[in-house]
């Protein structure tokens, strides 16, 4: 019987989740020194696993032992019937002797009774555990996916506001160039040419910079969708782990004859039910932290934005400025010779 026995392994230490092995049941079936415990590396479906595996690696136990109590008190009953049959020639001593068998058989009857009445009250706490326990992996399941999506939120805010940081040291750059232009136009008309090539180039720039992030902008779409696509995913695991529920349920009602079993199953539900506690808690934490944690970055971001705005309307009020210098230029030949001679000193410059 130890023979057909199996044992997942996916609780322990092994790197194979599929991988099983035979254990001898003399050995480990009351005296286990690695009792099974959810394991959260692989889900809550392998936790259903698990107990399944537990339930069916007792029950051919448990059915042995009350077939063998069966075999036993009908034995019992079936000599008392002889020994009575026996002793019929006795008169009065025959049947006190009759009576107080028939009163050990009630006796044994009510006990029995009892046992029955204490195993129904067993599988009611069971049950109840069960439910709590289930209640407890959802809202963690729950807690868990709030905290993933509250960091990539924070992701997301951190890249716009680098992004945000770059733009304004850009226009901050962009400002001091312009002021630079603007007092040199103010001593020499003709140095706008060159500026002004200057300016399509950085132009030109912030063209790609926008492409750059209309680029950004697709690939954050892109895994918005795969996103998506992995809830959807979720979704089915979870049809499936309810699938698995009721199957274990209708298990559930065969093994409502073994006591002893449902004790130490509600121990360790209880113990389970703590942990999960536990991590609720702890989710809970990680959760309002990284609420403070995206509340804090879009305040930053907003700040950014303002400052990158301020500088865009500086930049064009300078252009404006450099505009109107351009135009004040009177004829050809003025413009042609201090030309040469910036060209020379850009040159040199350069």
């Amino acid at each position: 019987m130890s023979k057909g026995i199996y044992e997942y392994t996916n609780g322990f230490e092994d790197e194979e989740p599929n991988e099983i092995k035979t254990i001898d049941i003399d050995d480990h079936i009351y005296n286990n020194k690695r009792p099974i415990m959810p394991c959260k590396k692989y889900g809550v479906g392998d936790q259903h696993s698990v107990y399944l595996w537990r339930w069916k690696r007792h029950f051919p136990t448990a059915a042995v032992c009350l077939g063998l109590l069966c075999v036993l008190l009908l034995a019992w009953i079936i000599g008392l019937l002889l020994y009575q049959g026996n002793q019929l020639t006795s008169s009065d001593t025959l049947t006190k002797e009759g009576d107080q068998q028939q009163t050990s058989y009630n006796t044994l009857t009510k006990e029995g009774d009892q046992l029955q009445t204490s195993s129904n009250t067993l599988i009611k706490e069971r049950d109840q555990l069960q439910t709590s326990y289930n209640t407890l992996t959802k809202e963690r399941d729950q807690l868990q996916t709030s905290y993933n999506t509250l960091t990539k939120e924070r992701d997301q805010l951190q890249t716009s506001s680098n992004t945000l940081t770059k733009e304004r040291d850009q226009l901050q750059t962009s400002y001091n160039t312009l002021t630079k232009e603007r007092d040199q136009l103010q001593t020499s008309s003709n140095t706008l040419t060159k500026e002004r090539d200057q300016l399509q180039t950085s132009y030109n720039t912030l063209t790609k910079e926008r492409d750059q992030l209309q680029t950004n902008y697709n690939t954050m779409t892109k895994e918005r969708d795969q996103l998506q696509t992995r809830y959807n995913t979720l979704t089915a695991e979870r049809d499936q782990l309810q699938t698995n529920y009721n199957t274990m349920k209708k298990e559930r009602d065969q093994l409502q004859t073994s006591n002893n079993t449902l004790t130490a199953e509600r121990d360790q539900l209880q113990t389970s039910y703590n942990t999960l506690i536990k991590e609720r808690e702890q989710l809970q934490t990680s959760y309002n932290t990284l609420t403070k944690e995206r509340d804090q970055l879009q305040t930053s971001n907003n700040t950014l934005i303002k400052e990158r705005d301020q500088l865009q309307t500086s930049n064009n009020t300078l252009t404006a400025e450099r505009d109107q210098l351009q135009t004040s230029n009177n004829t050809p030949d003025q413009r042609e010779r201090p030309a040469t001679k910036r060209h020379r000193m850009s040159g040199n410059n350069l």
